[in-house]
């Protein structure tokens, strides 16, 4: 891997907290895009303009628990950088309920599951 490559990966885990093994083959093959996706991500995710990282935390929580609740680790991300950034239990607990009608039964009761695996390993109850 070039140095890089490697470089934006170690920028990209210091942002997020977190990076997925299809962003190392994406540094491998196209340092560009990956570096302009990245960038989206910070302006819409990281920059501040209206609504604090913890809102926009709490939004993809939303997002990913009604489309697609059985991927484990972009909610388990995204839930623990929500917590990091200020939210409470009760908020997630709240955003899944949200989720609940564009989601379905399961999307709830998947990421409830997923929450208490994240308040497990953070050690909170």
């Amino acid at each position: 891997m070039s140095e890089r490559s490697k470089n934006l990966l170690d920028e990209m885990m210091r942002k997020r907290g977190y990076v997925y093994p299809s962003y190392r083959m994406l540094a491998e093959d196209d340092p560009d895009f990956l570096e302009t996706y990245d960038k989206l991500y910070e302006l819409a995710m990281i920059r501040t303009r209206i609504f604090p990282e913890k809102i926009k935390e709490l939004f993809y929580v939303a997002a990913i628990a009604a489309r697609n609740p059985g991927d484990n680790s972009a909610l388990k991300n995204h839930m623990r950088r929500a917590l990091e950034k200020g939210a409470t239990k009760e908020e997630i607990l709240e955003t899944l309920k949200c989720a609940f009608f564009p989601g379905g039964a399961l999307s709830l009761l998947y990421s409830v599951n997923t929450l208490m695996e994240v308040l497990k390993e953070m050690g909170e109850k």
